[in-house]
């Protein structure tokens, strides 16, 4: 069974969460996305066709649930590692809130530098990734083929990677 923290409007904990009931009583908890860097360039995901929920959708480079007892860091790294097979140096951008039943999180929104070796994607995750262009994000975001916290965080990642591009 998988425990998630419960957290209030302002992100404080208020308790642990089994997964599938916070989904499906809509109850406060964490997340979080990663955006890998190479250059000016950002890799992309597309979701899994067998997800419940956005299947075969655009998102970030990982995309992940705090477990309860982690922190958004811990999860982070650990989500990378399992997701993308990399270890990662990530720098948290900001965190939103965010509403899409069954989800109703706060998202933490971290960006890494590609450290060099291969990517090796998670298949329960993602069927595809690769890395492309802002200007090609902003289209994918724009198209709307997109799972609601790529198009969300992105908007806090986007003026990191224009200011280091």
């Amino acid at each position: 069974m998988e425990y998630l923290w419960q957290v209030d409007e302002d992100d404080k904990p208020v308790g642990k969460v089994e997964r599938n009931k916070a989904h499906a009583y809509h109850i406060l908890h964490r997340a979080g996305i990663v955006f890998l860097l190479k250059g000016d360039e950002v890799y992309l995901t597309a979701r899994s066709p067998t997800k419940r929920i956005f299947p075969s959708c655009y998102e970030a480079s990982a995309n992940f649930h705090v477990a309860y007892g982690e922190s958004y860091e811990e999860a982070a790294k650990r989500k990378a590692k399992e997701e993308l097979g990399l270890e990662l140096e990530l720098k948290m951008v900001g965190k939103f809130r965010h509403s899409d039943g069954p989800e109703e999180q706060w998202v933490g929104v971290f960006v890494g530098k590609h450290p060099g070796g291969e990517i090796t994607l998670d298949d329960r995750e993602a069927v595809s990734g690769r890395f492309y262009s802002v200007d090609e994000v902003r289209e994918i975001i724009a198209m709307r083929k997109v799972a609601p916290w790529l198009r969300d965080g992105w908007k806090l990642a986007e003026p990191i990677l224009c200011r280091s591009g």
